[in-house]
């Protein structure tokens, strides 16, 4: 074979050799931009990168792929999938995960229309609303028991896109509020708003519902190992947080 067509095929053979020596990890997630996303048949995202890095520095080739969010949590219950991110705590999910350290914060908030007067300190301020909420998102469990209590009326809403779905029933008056996690809906509202111009009209409430809690990580329980690679894996995203808080101006 001539050198000028082997050049081309080493550069393709290579990568995919050394990813062939490495132990792979089953890793599900869904759709949640701009943590975790599709694009051009690769998933991307802040934390798909802080996660393929932890874990290739910990000798592991992620094979990540996006599913629903239902599927991803039953595959990984299962043991069918080894790892699940992002998602935050609760006592239920710990059953069937080990949790790793936080990978960001996740702050919720709720959205309403611009020209409306609404204004928040405690929920009972919002007593009687039409709220939104993602059916496979888990919620802060005060806010959660508020809503159960039958303070407010609830919107669950569970298409493919909740979050988007759920700022234009707000923007166009369908619901009162829809509670998201503002980061993710910030960046659909910059995200759309050229071809969901009413997406313009939604604004963010400045007070947290709940506290400010973190986005995770969680290995399967059925996993032989996972509780040694989650200690693993905080250990070196804890040196990879210490190592960019060193390198900051």
């Amino acid at each position: 074979m001539s050198r000028r067509f082997l050049a081309p095929l080493l550069s393709v053979l290579i990568p995919v050799l050394a990813h062939a020596e490495l132990p792979v990890l089953k890793v599900v997630t869904s759709d949640y931009p701009p943590y975790q996303y599709l694009e051009d048949g690769k998933v991307k995202g802040t934390h798909t990168e802080i996660l393929r890095n932890v874990l290739s520095k910990m000798g592991y080739h992620p094979d990540i792929r996006i599913v629903p969010w239902a599927r991803a949590e039953a595959s990984t219950r299962a043991g069918s999938s080894d790892m699940i991110y992002s998602l935050t705590h609760s006592q239920d999910r710990a059953r069937h995960y080990y949790f790793t350290d936080p990978i960001s914060e996740a702050r919720d908030v709720f959205f309403k229309l611009s020209g409306r007067d609404l204004q928040w300190q405690e929920l009972d301020d919002l007593a009687g609303l039409r709220i939104g909420l993602s059916a496979s998102y888990s919620y802060d469990p005060t806010f959660m028991d508020w809503l159960a209590a039958g303070n407010a009326r609830v919107v669950p809403i569970s298409q493919e896109s909740p979050e988007l779905t759920g700022l234009r029933m707000t923007a166009y008056g369908r619901i009162d509020l829809f509670i998201c996690e503002e980061t993710v809906c910030r960046h659909l509202i910059d995200k759309h708003i050229a071809t969901h111009p009413e997406l313009e009209n939604v604004v963010a409430m400045p007070e947290t519902v709940g506290s400010v809690r973190g986005f995770r990580a969680a290995f399967s329980r059925r996993h032989p190992e996972g509780e040694e690679l989650r200690d693993e894996f905080n250990r070196v995203l804890s040196e990879l947080k210490s190592g960019a808080s060193s390198q900051r101006p």
